[in-house]
């Protein structure tokens, strides 16, 4: 074990130390209803062992103590608001990022560490970046802002809106929507903001902007987040969403059982080639990630392949890696044959450890997986790993999972306000 992690070992139950130019301002001490760390057994699957949940913990906070030193900076943002940049100062940041700067940020918020204030700020970044065109304000994040804290592109990716969606959605859990950021209510503008610009119909796939679009990526087909989208908006058309994204992992599970791999994009007609990129690359990597969530918290209710597909995406990995993790590569076929020799670990492994946590035969393959992720230092290289920032924030999010430290939103009680809304929409669309 690295020196760094073992320093955190011994400081994982003490209050989180400010370590980037952020703001930081803790929470109060009486604020949070659902704090880190949470330290869940899930409804379904398996978590590491070997490693007790004292250790995991103390891996999971010097992980983000690290990701927040090297990537969320108040510089290029306004004064109040957070950004996670690309690269340092000069960094551009995207939406993406920010998804995964709210999702990492609610779920280790406590009192005494800075989770809710760097939340709040990132949302604040967040918020004030929405993409306005002819008029319209489509209440997404435009996708790119440079570091002058100007937008530079201006259309939407839906991945990090979706991550935005649903971070709300914990934070309301968490602290309420009383203060100054009504989290229940932005949450719900984001996921009608997606259902209108970004969910392509009549397919009901997840669109690759804000337009009906002929191809479209895997990796948007967040399928744990659906269900929550449908009841906290009352919106039943999620529940299509979710039929049509495994409709689509169940072609490309037919159409190599053994690796199920999925492509970086598709077209949206037949699910054929698309000359954007159809082979398993950095976004589609994320899906074992996504699918193995909705098995550990939903078990098959939306699908078997919910366990199918990620337990023979790890499967895949321990054959071709021949059980060393940092031997992977960052792109395959769909057929599982390599891509190229370009190696980016960080980008690769963490999503499919997820995979592996939902069939208890691949118990040794997960605790191989762990122990080399928990060795990875954020904006560090080491033997095997560089740093990136995207393969560093994937990294970090998957540790929330299998450090039994994301729990799913149905297992945090509601506040009584959440209650009497959850409780208001159902009737109208039937059960969750």
């Amino acid at each position: 074990m690295s020196l760094f992690l073992r320093l955190a070992c011994l400081l994982a139950c003490t209050p989180l130390l400010p370590l980037s130019a952020a703001p930081t301002t803790p929470a109060p001490a009486d604020s949070d209803r659902h704090p880190f760390p949470h330290n869940v057994t899930y409804a379904h699957g398996i978590r590491p062992k070997g490693f007790s949940q004292k250790q995991m913990n103390a891996d999971l906070t010097a992980m983000w103590q690290a990701w927040r030193k090297t990537y969320l900076l108040s510089a290029g943002a306004a004064p109040g608001e957070l950004r996670v940049s690309l690269g340092g100062p000069k960094g551009f940041a995207i939406s993406e990022g920010m998804g995964y700067g709210m999702l990492i940020s609610v779920y280790l918020a406590a009192p005494g560490n800075t989770g809710k204030a760097d939340f709040d700020a990132l949302y604040r970044y967040y918020k004030r970046h929405e993409k306005v065109a002819k008029g319209i304000n489509y209440g997404l994040m435009a996708w790119r802002v440079g570091p002058d804290n100007k937008i530079a592109d201006n259309w939407v990716a839906p991945d990090g809106d979706i991550d935005v969606a649903f971070a709300l959605l914990v934070a309301d859990r968490k602290w309420g929507s009383a203060g100054e950021i009504n989290y229940h209510a932005a949450a719900v503008g984001v996921i009608n903001s997606l259902m209108k610009w970004s969910i392509n119909k009549p397919s009901f796939t997840v669109s690759r902007g804000e337009f009906e679009s002929g191809y479209t990526m895997s990796s948007y087909h967040i399928v744990n987040y659906f269900p929550a989208f449908a009841a906290a908006s009352g919106d039943a058309r999620w529940h299509q969403v979710t039929t049509a994204s495994y409709a689509m992992f169940n072609y490309f599970y037919k159409l190599n059982p053994a690796a199920a791999l999925t492509p970086f994009t598709f077209m949206v007609k037949d699910y054929g080639f698309s000359k954007r990129g159809y082979s398993y690359s950095y976004d589609s990597s994320r899906v074992p990630w996504r699918v193995g969530v909705d098995y550990l918290w939903h078990g098959t209710t939306h699908s078997p392949l919910a366990r199918t597909m990620p337990a023979a995406n790890a499967r895949w990995l321990q054959t071709v890696t021949a059980g060393k993790p940092a031997e992977v590569n960052v792109a395959y076929e769909l057929d599982g044959t390599p891509k190229g020799t370009n190696r980016d670990p960080r980008v690769t492994v963490p999503p499919i450890a997820v995979g592996a946590m939902v069939d208890p035969a691949q118990q040794k393959w997960l605790d191989t997986l762990y122990a080399w992720i928990r060795e990875q230092v954020p904006g560090t290289e080491t033997p095997g790993a560089r740093p990136s920032y995207f393969g560093d924030a994937v990294m970090i999010s998957c540790m929330l999972v299998l450090t039994g430290n994301m729990p799913a939103l149905d297992s945090l009680p509601a506040t009584p306000a959440a209650d009497t809304r959850e409780a208001a929409a159902r009737p109208r669309f039937g059960p969750r």
